[in-house]
């Protein structure tokens, strides 16, 4: 990862610094809810969960009260260590380790649940999306439920963007000037989610919200899937 983008994530963070924090409404819904195409999940306690790109730990309490063993990863030693702190003080125990999407620092097989709450999309140089996937399914158990997000093609963070081929799209105009220059990997059709992701995941329920914030039009599709106890050949 470029070292302005880690070091913007670190100045972001630094700056935010909160005493308390709130889980996104999405992820509430996705452990909590029940709904048609959404069944209630059952018990999660005792089960791992890895909250992938974990930022400011927003999440981790609601995970936690779940009664699940709370990990998390982050692209800096900085913004680990800040939020590590953060839960200690609200008496949540974590373990925060640095990496990336491509680069789990966590064995094969170790995770019952996977949160990636507007995370998983970030492409490193050098790499593609499916790289991404391939090593979120290797952490994963099989039968292991992951919730993510990723963009829709109308969402504000993606005006104006670099279309960089197959749905990676290089950001321009962040207007929290954190990510210009950064890709992303956007969907435009549902189908497109079971066709990328289907290789080593199954049971897909897909949702999307499209939210209008004073400005900021957040349109992203909401995920949860699980995965294949064996991977699937390509076609």
């Amino acid at each position: 990862m470029p070292a302005d983008v880690t070091t913007a994530y670190e100045d972001f963070y630094r700056q935010r610094d909160p005493d308390h924090v709130y889980p996104v409404e999405f992820v509430v819904r996705a452990y909590l809810g029940s709904y048609p195409r959404l069944p209630r999940h059952g018990s999660f306690a005792g089960a791992r969960v890895l909250d992938l790109g974990c930022g400011d730990g927003r999440n981790m309490p609601l995970l936690s009260n779940l009664g699940m063993a709370v990990y998390g990863v982050e692209i800096s030693k900085d913004i680990c260590e800040r939020t590590a702190d953060r839960m200690r003080h609200l008496g949540v125990t974590v373990d925060v380790r640095v990496g990336r999407n491509r680069a789990i620092p966590f064995e094969d097989r170790f995770f019952d649940h996977v949160l990636a709450c507007h995370s998983c999309y970030y492409i490193d140089p050098g790499s593609r999306f499916e790289d991404n996937v391939a090593e979120i399914a290797r952490v994963m158990k099989p039968a292991a439920r992951w919730v993510l997000s990723a963009p829709i093609a109308t969402s504000y963070i993606l005006r104006g963007a670099i279309d960089r081929g197959d749905g990676h799209m290089e950001i321009v105009n962040d207007p929290y000037g954190v990510r210009n220059g950064y890709v992303l990997k956007k969907f435009d059709r549902e189908a497109d989610i079971e066709s990328v992701l289907g290789r080593w995941f199954a049971d897909f329920q897909i949702g999307s919200c499209r939210s209008d914030f004073w400005g900021i039009e957040e349109h992203v599709w909401t995920v949860v899937c699980r995965r294949r106890s064996e991977e699937r050949p390509c076609d």
